[in-house]
């Protein structure tokens, strides 16, 4: 019995360490797509609709990153794509449509991805 004990303390041990950096991990996370959302939304304040790829290259600027890296350019409109739905969610932007693999956001629409909501 002391034994099972032992190894079922050990494992709630390891479980609660995971579950300390899984909640770091997150916070790290959601403070990227904070970073992203408050960037892309003040750039389609200014300009009014752009592409994930436009927007893109304007955090990749601001961020002071490498805009020739195709890698890391990919990379970030990814992580745009993502911060776009998360401020769409909350009502900062709209989602116009998406051409070509890329999705058009705007500050002031009526359209998500094509269709009128």
């Amino acid at each position: 019995m002391k034994d099972k004990r032992a190894e079922i303390h050990g494992r709630i041990t390891a479980y609660q360490a995971q579950i300390a950096q899984a909640k770091q991990d997150l916070a790290h996370i959601n403070a990227s797509i904070r970073l992203f959302t408050d960037i892309c939304v003040r750039h389609l304040e200014v300009d009014g609709e752009l592409t994930t790829r436009d927007l893109a290259e304007r955090v990749m600027i601001e961020r002071r990153l490498d805009a020739t890296d195709a890698t890391l350019r990919n990379s970030v409109v990814f992580k745009v794509v993502q911060a776009l739905r998360h401020a769409a969610r909350r009502k900062h932007v709209r989602m116009v449509e998406n051409r070509k693999g890329m999705c058009l956001g705007t500050r002031r629409c009526c359209h998500v991805a094509g269709r009128c909501q």
